[in-house]
This record gives C-alpha cells, structure tokens and sequence, in this order.
C-alpha cells in the first residue's frame, strides 16, 4: 500500500533528483540541484533511511512521518528497493562534513 501511495505521488510532487543522487553528485563535486545544505542532506538521509527501514505499510507510521515519506516519493521508493548509496561512497560524504 505504501508503495502504491509512493508512486501516485511521484507524479503529484516533483523531486529535482532523488537524495541518494544528490550525495553522490555532491560527492562528486558536480553542480548541486538540492538547496539544502551537505549537513542537512546527510540529516534527511538517515531520517528517511530509518523510516524506511521501520516499516513497509501505512499503519505504522504516524502522521509526520508519512508526510515526510510522501514529500520525498523517489527517494523514498529507492529506500524500499534497496537503492542505496554505498557504505564507502556515504562513509567519505560524512567525513567531508566535519
């Protein structure tokens, strides 16, 4: 059912890249298309990571937390395919930050 929904609001809310190709172009030193910040990016990674990773349906996320599953469609939809960046690819953007 979340997958569903995910995908009917691909189409209603348009993501300028998903997250996981925004670190990696960022990683890559290419042109940014996100305004937020490296710290924040990294934040929203690891908050959709986890909400993902908690649950596969709608009962068992709160309001909040589904908002900002559907804000973020195609990010979210690489989470629950197991498209994520890899461990050494996201372990050298953590490092960049500090």
């Amino acid at each position: 059912m979340l997958t569903l929904l995910l995908y009917i609001s691909r189409f209603i809310r348009k993501e300028p890249c998903s997250l996981q190709r925004e670190i990696l172009n960022r990683l890559n030193k290419k042109r940014p298309l996100w305004d937020y910040s490296n710290e924040e990016l990294f934040e929203l990674y690891e908050h959709i990571s986890l909400l993902t990773k908690r649950t596969r349906g709608l009962g068992l996320l709160r309001f909040n937390q589904l908002r900002t599953v559907l804000k973020y469609p195609v990010t979210s939809l690489n989470f629950l395919k197991d498209r994520k960046i890899p461990i050494n690819d996201l372990e050298k953007f953590r490092n960049s930050l500090t």
